[in-house]
């Protein structure tokens, strides 16, 4: 379970990083405004890695600690 919420965090980091890279893009080549939707999509895609960055970790804590009460 715990590489299933490290590859989802990687997808939604990855997914951002598309996003700024899309955003820059359409900065050069259309006006800026257009752009604006790029930037709502890596601010989501942003979001999302931090509650599952936040979620990964909470589950590793309490993973660590069941492993310490079996002992």
């Amino acid at each position: 379970m715990n590489k299933t919420f490290r590859i989802l965090e990687i997808i939604w980091l990855a997914m951002g990083c598309i996003g700024v890279l899309m955003c820059a893009a359409n900065i050069v080549q259309q006006d800026t405004r257009t752009s604006i939707f790029f930037l709502i999509f890596t601010f989501a895609c942003g979001m999302m890695y931090a509650v599952r960055r936040r979620q990964r970790i909470k589950f590793e804590a309490a993973e660590q600690k069941q492993k310490e009460q079996k002992k």
